[in-house]
């Protein structure tokens, strides 16, 4: 339900922007939350994961003042990834003030994700559902203003949803009771764990985005933001069904870390997922082509031409999360990165191979080779993994 809560919003965002903006300015939004995505994957060094792994397990002695003071303390490695990363895109001729509002967004992004796995370590569903409830009716109500009184522009656009994340990462810090004064003033024996059991994550985390994000860099990049806003538009379906996937695999990894289910029974939901969402992701692919040039535009009607092969690659990707749910349910934190670092790489390679000669649909056909790695590696890994130290 949080995450529906998400999808709404974001869905309200990207049909607001891209039909008032069109595609060159759908393209450079998109082009701010990669930069910001991808300084979050490695600015918390991967304690998103190692902290709601150690939450989840009763005997770790890991605490939620541990993780919330650490996630404090990272911040500043955050802003400062932020501008070394806007300041080296320089050649994509970026404004100062759209600039400084990137930084912003970056920070609050891994503000606001941390928190959020933070309060998923300690199974309070309930007051992550309300944050991101309220988040999505606060993005919505200023998108809306913004948009009706005719002050929408991507640089307000990124302040609003800026805005958002800040003030709902600082309540989900305050609802957890760890957040006071002195929070950084003792000295944290548990840091360390906490750092070196989120490198392989931190890996993972970075290769992940890079798998799904460096397309986009590439486009803005080789073909200009206006093909960006277009290819981003095609993904809109697939991304956004994405949260079913992200979703059932957080209660996967949940149930198995509390003890509830065995492997036998988590590979079982987990198979049963992949069938449905596949034809679930059918039906949005008749249901898209008809209507992507209707509610976007005919500017976007391009994006037709690479959807199926998108909403394909979507199914093999859930493939992946599904296994990446197994690791993090048995705790196998240095195993979560090593799938993810392969099809990284295979995903970056065919970019740079398949999108200067073919633009939009190279990097379509690069997204369903590149995951279909990244999903093979993903099996064979938890296979080892888990027929080597679970019984």
């Amino acid at each position: 339900m949080g995450r529906l809560a998400n999808v709404v919003a974001g869905t309200v965002f990207v049909l607001l922007t891209a039909r008032h903006l069109g595609p060159t300015g759908r393209g450079v939004i998109a082009l701010a939350f990669t930069l910001a995505w991808a300084t979050t994957s490695v600015a918390d060094l991967g304690t998103s994961t190692s902290g709601r792994i150690g939450l989840l397990a009763p005997d770790s002695g890991i605490t939620e003042r541990d993780v919330l003071s650490l996630t404090v303390a990272l911040v500043p490695l955050q802003a400062v990834l932020s501008v070394i990363v806007v300041l080296s895109v320089t050649s994509l001729h970026l404004g100062v003030r759209f600039a400084v509002a990137v930084i912003a967004l970056s920070v609050a992004t891994m503000m606001f994700n941390s928190a959020v796995c933070l309060v998923y370590g300690l199974r309070r569903y309930g007051v992550a559902v309300t944050a991101e409830v309220s988040l999505a009716v606060l993005q919505i109500v200023c998108l809306v203003g913004l948009f009706w009184t005719g002050r929408l522009t991507t640089t307000s656009a990124i302040v609003a949803m800026t805005i958002g994340l800040f003030l709902c990462a600082v309540w989900l810090a305050h609802a957890t009771g760890a957040l006071s004064r002195d929070l950084l003033v003792r000295h944290n024996s548990q840091w360390w764990k906490l750092v070196t059991d989120g490198l392989s994550p931190m890996a993972g985390n970075f290769s992940l985005f890079l798998a799904l994000r460096a397309d986009r860099l590439i486009i803005a990049v080789v073909a200009g933001t206006h093909s960006l806003g277009i290819f981003t538009i095609a993904l809109a379906i697939p991304e956004t069904l994405r949260i079913l996937p992200k979703a059932v695999s957080q209660v996967i990894a949940d149930r198995v870390r509390s003890g509830v289910d065995q492997v036998a029974m988590a590979r079982r939901h987990a198979r049963r997922f992949v069938f449905l969402y596949s034809l679930l992701l059918m039906v949005a692919f008749l249901v898209g082509w008809f209507l992507l040039p209707v509610v976007f535009g005919e500017g976007f009607r391009d994006a037709r031409d690479v959807l199926l092969i998108v909403v394909v690659a979507e199914a093999v990707l859930s493939v992946h999360l599904m296994q990446q749910a197994l690791l993090v349910g048995f705790g196998r934190s240095t195993g979560i990165g090593v799938p993810q670092v392969v099809g990284a790489i295979a995903v970056v390679v065919l970019d740079l191979v398949m999108i200067p000669p073919w633009g939009m649909l190279g990097a379509a056909w690069a997204c369903l080779l590149g995951y279909g790695v990244l999903a093979i590696t993903s099996i064979v890994w938890t296979n080892r993994e888990l027929g080597r130290q679970v019984p």
